[in-house]
């Protein structure tokens, strides 16, 4: 995974000795979990992260080269040299241009972390929004990445409320950093990672033990279980349920009775390209458009249980840490 961190460590509203810690342990918890650092190499948070970065890489044997890559402006010197230091093919990092072309580092990146921070904070993040990256804003020093927390925190709030739940994680002001930084890489780990699985099935009393079958292998690899009909959103069903499979990390769909909407959200699911568990009842015939995917067929839940198990752990391992 590829993590971006923004942000300053020059006029740092609250706690700036503090932040400027913060920075450097995120530097080394970044590359000690295999991550990538990414940055712009033109500020002083990218200079702070990078160095100490390059020190836990030094100490434990980790290559600096693999791990730090950042990007300067062809009209700015790089502020560092540490790893591989890049030139961006953009004359600028602004948005005023005809065209627009996203920053290399920004591009990259699977998510994107900001500290601090004025006016530079706040356009790499519109480029982040731009991009269509995860926004991790650090409210515990104030500035730009408060402004940031705020404005993604009320987005979550609108349009995932047990994501907004999760992102409260960032939202700390006496855990100590240690333990503060792990939260804010866990949370960038988990919002590239899904670990929510969305489930598709009739919503009949007949099938209350499937789903209860779904919910216990999934709570076993430390996945949560998504129905339409367990939420409390009054969003549009349609709206709700698309915007379900698109988040998750994977669907899994009975298909016992082979309803009209059942077919259509497996349908779509296929569309976006979500891998997909099929289940159904002993003796079920699946039509032939989804012939192709193998399916758990079931006669009571613990032979459920242990074919999913299989196909849960198989693919928890392709989506999640």
């Amino acid at each position: 995974m590829r993590i971006l961190v923004g942000g300053s460590l020059e006029d740092v509203p609250r706690d700036p000795e503090l932040c400027r810690e913060f920075v450097a342990a995120l530097g080394s918890e970044i590359v000690k979990r295999g991550h990538v650092l990414l940055n712009g190499c033109r500020g002083s948070v990218d200079k702070e992260i990078a160095t100490a970065a390059l020190e836990w890489l030094s100490e434990n044997g980790g290559n600096p080269e693999k791990s730090i890559i950042s990007y300067c402006t062809r009209s700015s010197a790089p502020v560092h040299r540490i790893g591989r230091v890049r030139q961006s093919s953009l004359p600028d990092w602004q948005m005023n241009h005809p065209e627009l072309r996203i920053p290399e580092q920004i591009e990259q990146a699977d998510a994107t972390i900001f500290v601090a921070g004025h006016d530079g904070t706040f356009l790499a993040k519109n480029w982040s929004f731009y991009a269509r990256k995860p926004i991790l804003g650090v409210p515990r020093f104030g500035g730009a990445g408060e402004t940031i927390y705020d404005q993604e925190l009320a987005r979550c709030r609108l349009n995932s409320p047990t994501t907004a739940d999760d992102y409260e994680t960032l939202n700390q002001v006496s855990t100590p950093v240690p333990h503060y930084v792990k939260e804010v890489v866990a949370l960038a780990e988990r919002l590239v990672t899904p670990r929510s699985v969305f489930t598709i099935m009739s919503f009949a009393k007949e099938f209350r033990d499937v789903y209860a079958s779904y919910k216990e292998v999934c709570k076993e690899s430390g996945l949560e279980v998504e129905r339409t009909d367990e939420t409390s959103s009054l969003e549009r069903i349609i709206p709700r349920l698309e915007k379900g499979i698109r988040g998750s990390a994977f669907v899994i769909a009975d298909v016992s009775e082979g309803s009209p909407n059942v077919f259509y959200e497996v349908g779509f699911a296929r569309g976006l390209g979500k891998d997909l568990i099929l289940t159904a009842r002993k003796g079920t015939k699946p039509p032939f458009d989804i012939a192709d995917i193998p399916v758990i067929f079931w006669e009571i839940q613990e032979d459920l249980k242990e074919e999913l198990r299989k196909r849960v752990a198989d693919l928890r391992g392709k989506y999640c840490r």
